[in-house]
């Protein structure tokens, strides 16, 4: 039976013979405004295959900035802001505006596409990693996968902290995550050799790489993120598509899945105690008995050679 485990707000990953898929679930936006500006269009978003379609929150803009008719269907669908439509109909919409609309879902579901196949590309390539090494080297270095499609709040949200307009065009341009897969290994050694094996890959490109295990963040945080560029191969192109890898131990997903759940549920202090440096405190532990069953896991290998 597929398990789910809510780990991010408005994403579920479900599993299916033990890879976790993503299913973004429909954004909440704020309802007010500041006083004097006004809410244009912002976007829409769509899953495929009959599942609900999700709509970018209105751009909150200042009061005479916002294009013309003829100004908007003059630029670019790409450029134009992502339309938000829950509450509208197609009787609220103009024969122009309608077609508009319907435009950029479609290049809405063509570049989410890609996206999807970057990903399942990826997971593939883990799938027959582990399976090479259970074959040759009888062990499985992978416990497994997890794999997630940015949602559209996300989304937003981090144009918006990038000063970005929210459109399609910025979100090919300055996002490298949306496509994202978390590979959960047993061991810290496990970690590294994976990250090596992708570097052997002569057709992946590596564009970046943050040690978050050897060097964590304030919080106690530890993982190892790469971004590298898949090729995907499509009916008239070929294309170097970003996914995030997200490789950590098992005992770093425990971690990090308590520190998102007390950050997203905004607890701080539990009987007393400060949530914040409790956990840090928990990071430093488990570096430390990691450490050490690395060790007893480096004498297994020396075992079986």
């Amino acid at each position: 039976m597929a398990s789910i485990d809510v780990t991010r707000p408005n994403e579920d990953y479900r599993t299916n013979g033990g890879t976790r898929i993503v299913l973004s679930a429909a954004p909440a936006w704020p309802a007010t405004r500041p006083s004097g500006w006004q809410s244009v269009p912002a976007g829409d978003w769509s899953t495929t295959k009959g599942k609900s379609l999700h709509m970018a929150p209105p751009r909150a803009v200042a009061p005479g900035a916002v294009k013309s008719e003829e100004e908007e269907s003059a630029d670019p669908i790409e450029k134009q802001p992502l339309m938000a439509l829950d509450a509208l109909s197609e009787e609220d919409l103009s024969s122009a505006d309608l077609a508009r609309v319907r435009e950029a879902e479609r290049k809405t579901r063509e570049i989410l596409q890609k996206y999807r196949a970057a990903m399942r590309e990826m997971m593939v390539r883990c799938e027959i990693i582990d399976q090479d090494l259970n074959l040759k080297k009888h062990r499985n270095p992978i416990h497994h996968v997890e794999s997630r499609i940015k949602s559209p709040e996300s989304i937003f949200e981090k144009l918006g902290r990038y000063g970005k307009e929210p459109t399609l065009e910025n979100m090919e341009r300055y996002l490298m995550d949306i496509a994202g897969i978390r590979i959960i290994c047993s061991y810290i050694q496990d970690v590294y050799n994976m990250l090596d094996l992708l570097k052997r890959q002569d057709d992946l490109i590596i564009v970046n790489v943050k040690d978050y295990i050897k060097n964590p963040k304030p919080n106690g945080y530890r993982s190892l993120h790469v971004i590298i560029r898949i090729p995907v191969y499509f009916l008239d192109k070929k294309e170097l598509i970003p996914v995030e890898i997200q490789l950590r131990t098992i005992a770093m997903d425990f971690w990090a899945s308590l520190e998102h759940d007390l950050k997203y549920k905004a607890v701080r202090h539990i009987q007393g105690i400060d949530a914040y440096h409790e956990l840090k405190d928990c990071s430093r532990i488990i570096e430390e008995v990691e450490s050490r069953m690395q060790v007893l896991a480096r004498a297994l290998d020396a075992d079986d050679e």
